[in-house]
């Protein structure tokens, strides 16, 4: 399995600007949180060496097998050549705080001897917090990697297959094609991830309680925090995962090549995990219901298919002007008449 830390986009961390007056982050020990995350978690469930060696295998297999399928089900453009990662859990967890320090770069502050002990401290729930989705990650896509990466989680991957009482080879193509369905997302409007990017550094330029609230102050609940332009920022970003995420259910329906999807749905449906981008979005806006954002994308997705077809539905990836709200999210026919 892959071990190493992620080269960034220079556009998506330290050559940033932030936002005019942005102000800085509680200083976070980067490093030390990544040294503690990743030592909070064993490598993976006790497997047979067989079985680790064929589930590693298995979805690097399952990720080629599911480009071309995914290609013709979506039909958006082809993304560049990049090889899929599959990691074991320290790794990932690795990966994601260097993820979250590299969309936090900008509004870093030069620490005094207090702030980089407020710091360490600061590393230690950073660490238990990714700790803990080091242990959910069956996939993700990291737009914001150099180049933009497919993330595999071979021993969640085993376990929670296991767990669903799945067909090892169909459970692993069924964790592919969604991941891939965003990696062609992001291929085809590579205005995406900055987009996306930006939504976040505004959200928090526009909301000083959200950065108390992330390091510790959880006492209410976010939303009710907000300013009116923080609840639209946040429901903009809310709306983008959304379609996100049920776009890549919908792909992984329309692909038809799992053997027992159904009975794999069935089982998994209450088990969805946070990861990636979308992980973060989940933190920064207090909730923890991510089905809710497959479930109202995905009705938004086969809506709009079935009143204006593939090509219509692909607008939505075409310009930022296209996406849709968190309105339309809910009323797929204002979306339809304003852009189709």
């Amino acid at each position: 399995m892959n071990d190493q830390r992620p080269a960034r986009q220079q556009h998506a961390s330290t050559n940033r600007t932030a936002p005019g007056g942005a102000h800085p982050i509680p200083t976070v020990e980067w490093d030390l949180a990544a040294r503690i995350g990743s030592g909070l978690l064993p490598a993976g469930p006790d497997l047979p060496a067989e079985q680790i060696r064929q589930t590693v295998e298995g979805l690097r297999q399952a990720a080629a097998k599911a480009e071309p399928i995914i290609a013709e089900a979506t039909g958006l453009s082809a993304p560049p050549a990049a090889e899929p990662y599959v990691l074991d859990r320290p790794t990932l967890v690795r990966w994601n705080i260097d993820l979250a320090a590299g969309l936090l770069a900008p509004y870093r502050q030069r620490a005094s001897l207090v702030r980089r002990l407020s710091g360490a401290a600061n590393a230690v729930q950073v660490a238990a917090l990714f700790a803990w989705v080091g242990r959910q990650v069956l996939g993700q896509f990291d737009p914001f990697a150099d180049p933009p990466r497919l993330l595999l989680g071979a021993p969640n991957v085993a376990e929670v297959g296991q767990q669903a009482q799945a067909d090892p080879a169909a459970f692993r193509l069924w964790v592919c094609l969604h991941e891939v369905t965003h990696r062609y997302q992001f291929g085809h409007a590579p205005w995406l991830a900055d987009h996306l990017y930006q939504l976040l550094a505004e959200v928090w330029q526009e909301e000083t309680s959200l950065r108390s609230w992330l390091f510790g102050d959880t006492r209410s609940g976010l939303l009710g925090m907000f300013s009116p332009r923080g609840q639209d920022l946040l429901a903009r970003g809310i709306a983008v995962m959304s379609l996100l995420e049920g776009h890549a259910d919908l792909m992984m329906d329309r692909a038809g090549q799992i053997p027992g999807i159904r009975a794999i749905r069935a089982r998994f449906q209450h088990r969805r995990e946070a990861s990636g981008l979308n992980a973060l979005w989940q933190r920064v806006s207090g909730l923890d219901q991510k089905y809710v954002q497959y479930r109202d994308g995905a009705d938004f997705c086969r809506q709009v298919v079935d009143r204006a077809g593939l090509a219509g539905l692909n607008r939505a990836f075409d310009a930022v002007e296209l996406l849709p709200s968190s309105d339309e999210i809910h009323n797929p026919e204002r979306w339809l008449a304003r852009v189709c």
